[in-house]
Parts: C-alpha cells; structure tokens; sequence
C-alpha cells in the first residue's frame, strides 16, 4: 500500500507541476496496481482514470489552437485506456460521465466550430482540466463576448479551480445579456458559484446572493438543474425555511422522487454539511450535461416491441418520451396486481438505473398489455401503486436485477 501512496503523491505532484509525461507514466502504474486489487476502489480509480486523461491532453494544443489538427496521440492514449478497462469489466456509474466527456472531446476536436468548443470547454471540465476550459472559453469570448453558454461555462471552470471572483464575473455578463428562459443558465451558475464562495470564506452574504439567485431562476423555469442549484444553496445556508422550501421545489423538478427519499436525501446532506461545512455535500448536475447520448438497443420503446409486440402510447408529459427514449431500461417483471386503468393483470414493470446524491434509484416505466401504454409511477393513485410496486419488489427485487447494482 506505500507504494500506491507514494504514486498517488506523485501523481499529484506532476499534475501541480503540468509535467504531462510523467503524470501519464505514474497513472498507468497505479491503474495496474489497482487492478491488482481483488476489488477495486472506485474513488480511487476516477481520480487516476482523469490523471491519465489530463495527462494525454497534456498541453491541449491540439485543443487551444484552431490551426492544428494533431488530435492523433490523445484518440490513441484514449483507446490504450478503454482497452485496457476492458480487462476487468466494472459497473461503476460515476467514472461512466468521465469516459464519455473523453470520448465526446475526441469527436468534437475533429470539427472545431464554436458550438463544439463550448462543448468540449464542458467535457474538459470532467477530466479535471478546467484550466484548459478556461482557456478556450476565452478564445470564443475574444470573438463574441457576450455568448452566455461560455459565460456558464467559464464561471463552473473559475470554480473548479477556487477562483470564484472570476467566476461570478464570467456568470454576471452572462446574465445580463442571455434572453428569457435561458437566463436560468447564468443563474444557476452564480448560486453554485456564491455557494462554493460562501463554503470558502464564510461570509453570509454570499450565500445570501446564492438564494437570491436560486429564487429568481425557479421563478423563471422550475428543472433539475435549479432545484440541484438551489438545494445545495439550501442546505448551505442551514436555514429551514429555505430547506423546505427546497424540499418542495426538488419534488417539482423531479417526480419520480418520493417525499420519503426526498427527506432521506436531505437528512444525509445536512449530516454530512454538519460535519464538513466546507465541503460540496450536494452532487452538481451540470445544465450543459442534456446533450442526449444517442439511443441505443435498451430503451424503453426498444424493449417494448421485441418483448411484447406493440410500440406503447406514451403521453408527452414529465419529459417521459425523452425519459423513455435513453437506453439502460430493463424488465422487472408482471405484476400480480391488476392494471388500474383496464383492471387486468397485464401490467409489465420496467426500470432504469440513475443517481441522485450517492444514492442508486430506479425511474419507472409501467407498460400495460392490455391498454398498450406506458407511463411513470406519477399517473397513479398513491394506494394503487403501493400496491404494484410492493408485488414487485417481493418478486422482482430491483437491486437483484440491476447490472448498474452490482445485483
């Protein structure tokens, strides 16, 4: 284990000096020293896998400068990584959004139009090189200064490094110059960014000006991305007015939580806020991380028409045709209890693995045979779908069935 401290330590030493070649030799060590391991660490194996990613960006040339296009050695550095994680499948979610931001910036470098350089300035920021990030924001805003996409961009980079002045800034203009709706993106970005500041110094106006800011974008749009802005705000604050109110508006953005999990979430967060007040307590999901992943042979619809035949009718609310058109969906099973609608036994569970704050959740698809629909747990009375989900989990426990599990 000394030897795997002592990497780690010089792992970290490289990446402070932006000695590249080093940084990438010291990663592949400690990556075959962890897959050594009978059972792998996963912090520790996302840390490493964006010390090696950072190390074969190395300068990012081929990324800051628009005349070169040698994007050869990071799409083989990338590959040498992805075959070698071959050798020991995992199912570790949180080191999934890392691959795929690397493997996004390999595409994106091969065609550099502004639109994919924000995007890439995004997937730069996890694999841990925000300062690249900030670099390429720039050299879009040298052109069109006030494009607020960068604007938010710029401001998660500032706050990646701690220089939360810079970020407040970057996300100010780009308030006072983004239209309507998508003000919500520079608003979001100031309440994390006046939260991380206040966690940093201390100081009580800043995460009053956090709530501020939280309160006007739910005022303007009510999503994922302003209840998680505003919940870390929240519990920041240690206000329980401000929690509760927090407490309503995640159940609005999201659904398919319920108020049981709602409270459990919260409880955790406000224990470890308590112990570690300086510390992001609440996961940050990213505006920019909805560039949908294209579908693929597990969505919803997919296994509806090659389990059971027919393409369902799903109503175009809750996000649910979007929800449902991702892939990961799996069969849970038939349900004992009748469909409430048609009263049949007819009623098919599907299930598909997300996070939430550490936590593994499952959303819900109930498709039925009969009425040939599909909708989310919401459609139904309380009572009713107590019932359907309790025969389901006694005869179909989702954690058994769930890859993402480790079931």
């Amino acid at each position: 284990m000394g030897t795997f401290v002592d990497l780690l330590d010089k792992s970290a030493s490289a990446r402070a000096l932006g000695d590249w070649a080093k940084l990438e030799q010291f990663s592949i060590e400690v990556l075959r020293f962890i897959y050594k391991e009978a059972k792998i660490d996963e912090s520790s194996l996302k840390i490493v896998i964006r010390n090696y990613l950072s190390s074969i960006v190395g300068t990012g040339e081929f990324l800051t400068n628009l005349g070169s296009h040698d994007v050869a050695t990071y799409q083989e550095g990338l590959r040498k990584l992805l075959q070698f994680l071959e050798k020991r499948p995992h199912h570790f979610t949180s080191i999934e959004p890392v691959l795929q931001s690397a493997q996004e910036i390999a595409l994106l470098a091969l065609d550099p139009i502004s639109a994919n350089r924000n995007k890439i300035a995004k997937h730069l920021r996890e694999i841990a090189r925000p300062d690249l990030a900030v670099t390429i924001c720039n050299q879009i805003l040298a052109k069109t200064r006030l494009n607020y996409y960068s604007r938010t961009v710029l401001c998660g980079a500032y706050c990646d490094l701690n220089q939360f002045d810079k970020a407040i800034e970057a996300a100010e203009v780009g308030l006072r110059y983004s239209p309507g709706q998508d003000k919500t993106f520079p608003l979001n970005a100031l309440v994390r960014a006046h939260t991380l500041k206040f966690k940093s110094n201390g100081d009580f106006a800043e995460i009053e000006k956090a709530l501020e800011y939280g309160h006007q974008s739910i005022d303007l749009k009510i999503d994922i991305y302003a209840a998680n802005a505003f919940v870390a705000a929240a519990i920041a604050s240690a206000k329980e007015d401000e929690i509760e109110f927090a407490k309503q508006i995640l159940e609005k953005a999201e659904p398919e939580l319920r108020k049981v999990d709602i409270s459990a979430l919260f409880q955790a967060a406000q224990a470890q806020q308590a112990l570690a007040p300086e510390a992001q307590v609440v996961e940050s999901f990213d505006e920019s991380a909805d560039d949908d992943y294209f579908m693929g042979f597990d969505s919803l619809i997919d296994l509806v028409v090659r389990d059971e035949g027919f393409v369902p009718k799903v109503l175009d609310v809750r996000k649910m045709i979007e929800r449902f058109g991702r892939d990961g969906w799996f069969l849970q099973g038939l349900s004992n209890v009748p469909c409430p609608v048609c009263e049949k036994v007819a009623l098919h569970s599907y299930r598909k693995h997300f996070q939430r704050y550490g936590k593994d959740m499952h959303y819900w698809a109930l498709v039925c045979d009969v009425c040939q629909t599909a909708t989310d747990s919401i459609d139904y009375d309380k009572t009713a779908f107590s019932f359907i989900s309790g025969d389901l989990e006694e005869s179909f426990p989702v954690a058994n069935l769930c890859s993402e599990c480790g079931g």
